[in-house]
C-alpha cells in the first residue's frame, strides 16, 4: 500500500446532510493523516457551499434519484444510469484514486458502479438502521461496509464492521455547564422543519401555561413555519428562541434538557455524542421507514422515547413535559444511556478500516 501521504481518496455522497456530514467527518480524518480527498456529490449550490466551508475539494456528479418517484421518473433514472456510469468512469480514470468510499444517496450509485468496473477498491458506509437502496445494490461489489447500527439488516455480514456514524468534532467538545433551570426543550424537525411537530408544540403552550416560569424553548422551525411558530410563542407569552435553522446545533443541544426531533441517523449520533434525552418522532415517509428503525434502537437501549407522527399531539407533548419535570431521575437515566451509545471514534475507525482493506488487497 502506498503511504497515506501519497494517497488520493474519492468520497461520494448524496446531496442531503444525512449523507454529506458523515462524509465530511471521514474526509477530514483522511486529510489529518495526509491523504488527498476529492468529494463527488450532487450539483446543488448549498452542497458546494457546505463542502467549501470545510475546505474540501468537490465536483458534481451526474445522477438521478429513484426512490419516492413516479414510474416515469424512475424509468428516466434507469435509462440515464449507463451514461452516468460512463461519465463517472471517465472522471475516476482522470482522478486515479486509490479508494472510493460511498456514503449512500443516489449520487453514489454511478460512481460506485464505475469504481467496481475499473477495479478501484470500493467501501461503503450505511448511516441508517435499514440500509438504503444504493448501498443494498452496491453491497455485493464493495469490499468493506461500515455500519452506524450493529445489525447488518440483509447486508453481507462478513463484509460489515460496526463503527457508528461519524459526526462533526464540535459534538464531542466539552459543552459549557448547563443550568438546571429553566428546563430547556429543543424542538427541531430537520433542515426543512416539520409542520406537524411545529403546530402541535405551539398548540400545547396553553396547556403548559402554569409551568411558563419553569420552561424555555429553543425551536428550529424550517423556513416555511418560522413566522407562525414565532407568533405562537409570543401570543402564549413563553420565553423562546425561534429560528428557521441554525448552524450551531451542537451548542443548542448542549443547552437542552430534552430534545424533540425526527430520527435521522446523524441527529441520533449527535444526541448520543452529547448525551441528551430525546422524544423521537420518526418522519413517517422516510424510505423503508428507516427513521422508525433508527429510533427504536435508541428506545430499546433506554436512551429515548419514540412517538409516532400520528400520535404526536399537543396534549401528549404537554404530558411528556410534565412527566420529565416530575421525574428528573428518568431524564438522567436516558442521558446516561444515550452517552453510553456514542461512538466518538467512528471516523477514525472507518479510515483505519479502509487502510486495512487496502493492505489486505496488496497482501
Amino acid at each position: 500500500m502506498c503511504p497515506v501521504t501519497d494517497m488520493h481518496v474519492v468520497i461520494v455522497a448524496g446531496g442531503t446532510g444525512g449523507h454529506l456530514f458523515p462524509g465530511v467527518a471521514v474526509a477530514r480524518e483522511f486529510q489529518r493523516r495526509g491523504a488527498r480527498v476529492t468529494f463527488l456529490t450532487t450539483p446543488k449550490a448549498a452542497t458546494g457551499e457546505l463542502l467549501a466551508r470545510y475546505g474540501l475539494t468537490w465536483e458534481p456528479v451526474a445522477s438521478r434519484a429513484l426512490v419516492g418517484l413516479g414510474w416515469g421518473a424512475r424509468l428516466r433514472t434507469l435509462f440515464s444510469l449507463p451514461g452516468n456510469v460512463l461519465a463517472a468512469r471517465r472522471r475516476l480514470k482522470e482522478l486515479a484514486p486509490h479508494l472510493v468510499l460511498g456514503m449512500g444517496g443516489y449520487a453514489a450509485a454511478p460512481v460506485g458502479l464505475a469504481a467496481w468496473s475499473l477495479g478501484i477498491p470500493l467501501a461503503l458506509h450505511e448511516q441508517n438502521a435499514i440500509p438504503g437502496l444504493t448501498n443494498r445494490r452496491l453491497a455485493r461489489l464493495a469490499r468493506r461496509i461500515f455500519l452506524s447500527f450493529p445489525d447488518p439488516r440483509g447486508l453481507p455480514a462478513e463484509k460489515c464492521r460496526w463503527t457508528g456514524n461519524p459526526i462533526r468534532e464540535e459534538f464531542f467538545q466539552a459543552a459549557p455547564p448547563r443550568p438546571e433551570r429553566p428546563f430547556t426543550v429543543l424542538i427541531m424537525g430537520g433542515s426543512q422543519g416539520a409542520r406537524h411537530l411545529n403546530r402541535q408544540v405551539v398548540a400545547a403552550l396553553p396547556l403548559l401555561a402554569e409551568r411558563r416560569g419553569e420552561l424555555r424553548f429553543l425551536h428550529l422551525t424550517g423556513e416555511a413555519d418560522y413566522e407562525e411558530v414565532a407568533a405562537g410563542y409570543r401570543q402564549a407569552g413563553f420565553p423562546a428562541e425561534v429560528a428557521p435553522f441554525s448552524p450551531e446545533v451542537a451548542a443548542l443541544m448542549g443547552r437542552a434538557h430534552l430534545v424533540v426531533c425526527r430520527a435521522g441517523a446523524s441527529t441520533l449520533a449527535e444526541l448520543m455524542a452529547l448525551g441528551r434525552a430525546a422524544v423521537l418522532i420518526p418522519y413517517p415517509f422516510a424510505a423503508g421507514n428507516h427513521q422508525e428503525a433508527n429510533a427504536r434502537y435508541l428506545e430499546a437501549q433506554g436512551a429515548a422515547e419514540v412517538v409516532l407522527n400520528k400520535d404526536f399531539t399537543a396534549p401528549l407533548f404537554a404530558d411528556k413535559i410534565g412527566q420529565f419535570l416530575a421525574q428528573p431521575e428518568a431524564l438522567a437515566a436516558m442521558e446516561a444511556a444515550a452517552r453510553s451509545l456514542a461512538r466518538p471514534g467512528a471516523a477514525q475507525e472507518i479510515v483505519a478500516g479502509c487502510l486495512e482493506m487496502l493492505d489486505a488487497q496488496e497482501g
